[in-house]
């Protein structure tokens, strides 16, 4: 067996290992909270460890303080986690959970003394957190979830290990010769996991981050919607779905009436206004599973999954209603705009993409030199 200085040693080294590699992977990819989280909580805690084996100090500092840093430390793991879910963990939280690591110690030390109650007590306590992170991880639904199992492994281990040392002590008391080991087989088991939790984190933000690339790579940045490059890739997966499937498909080219005209009287600002308010109406117009692509400065193109000419017809009919109801607010005036619209299916186009673009922006045509504020069906 180790001795319980070593094995301490190898655990401080981990701890200071895997805080490195956070913190290199923070300043790799951003900068981002849950990284800076993670390891501040992780140094929070090397700290609490290295406080409970000083000897020649003070009880307060090796028996009460030092599990106060360790709960912080795992506090802040903890409110990173859930910051990257989504969620939140208040200040208030944070310091409940730090007061409750340092009163259940010192209860044991002062109030009822008795090592095993506080090794049971406080291991129990950190085995809580270590479960609370878990069960976070287990509620991330994005694309990352495939990789929270490193991260969800290693705490579940570090769990696990804590609830046993603490039956184990339950069980058979204050023996010195118990207590050395379990305490050592804990300290062997701590590192092991420290690698799992912080290669899981990296990985989760890596791809977290290559994701957030990926799109936007694939959208307009003034307007929110798709651009042409996501139109290639995700138009065609749509096209083959629903050829496969015996499914109707219809293309709409949205395009702004007159858009020179607002940009000449009213600014370029305006007109990017108009762009961007428009986009979020067809965004939120349209169901999920529709495309909605910038394809050009002022036109728009809508891939409607599942529709024939009939119904997305009354679909974009309703849509250029909305627009003309609808008013922007300038710091000097109010503008109102009209759409035109061209619209095409696979009834009559088929399924391939550039046969389809180029039927719906026949009707475009079509629909601006009949007057525009109009919806055709090519």
């Amino acid at each position: 067996m180790f001795h319980e200085q070593t094995l301490l040693l190898v655990e401080v080294c981990f701890t200071l290992l895997t805080t490195a590699l956070l913190v290199a992977a923070a300043l790799g990819v951003g900068k981002q909270a849950e990284l800076r989280l993670w390891a501040l909580g992780n140094v929070v805690a090397c700290l609490g460890l290295a406080l409970g084996v000083q000897s020649g100090v003070p009880t307060f500092i090796h028996a009460v303080l030092s599990y106060g840093f360790m709960g912080l430390g795992q506090a802040l793991v903890l409110r990173g986690l859930r910051l990257y879910a989504g969620q939140d963990l208040s200040l208030k939280s944070l310091v409940a959970i730090a007061a409750a690591s340092l009163l259940l110690p010192a209860y044991f030390t002062w109030v009822e003394p008795s090592l095993t109650g506080r090794l049971v007590a406080s291991g129990l306590g950190f085995a809580a957190l270590d479960l609370a992170c878990l069960v976070t991880l287990l509620r991330v639904r994005d694309r990352t979830r495939a990789m929270m199992w490193v991260a969800a492994t290693g705490f579940g281990v570090l769990s696990a290990a804590l609830i046993l040392r603490a039956l184990w002590l339950l069980l058979h008391g204050d023996a010195p010769a118990d207590q050395e080991l379990v305490a050592n087989g804990t300290l062997f088991i701590i590192p092991l996991a420290q690698v799992c939790i912080a290669f899981g984190l990296v990985l989760m933000i890596t791809r977290r981050y290559a994701e957030e690339l990926r799109r936007l790579s694939l959208t307009d940045r003034l307007t929110g919607a798709y651009n042409r490059a996501a139109l290639s890739t995700l138009g065609l997966r749509l096209l083959q779905r629903a050829r496969r499937s015996g499914r109707g498909v219809a293309v709409a080219m949205v395009d702004v009436d007159h858009f020179k005209h607002i940009n000449e009287n009213f600014g370029h600002a305006a007109g990017d206004e108009v762009l961007r308010q428009l986009s979020a109406l067809l965004l939120a117009q349209l169901r999920p599973g529709d495309l909605v692509v910038r394809y050009g400065g002022e036109e728009f193109l809508l891939l409607l999954d599942g529709l024939n000419g009939t119904t997305a017809e009354r679909v974009c009919e309703r849509v250029r209603k909305l627009v003309v109801e609808t008013r922007i607010n300038l710091p000097n005036a109010e503008l109102n705009y009209t759409v035109s619209i061209g619209l095409s299916s696979s009834e009559a186009s088929g399924h391939e993409l550039e046969k389809l673009i180029n039927a719906a922006d026949s009707a475009l045509q079509k629909a601006k030199a009949e007057g525009r504020n109009r919806v055709l069906l090519g």
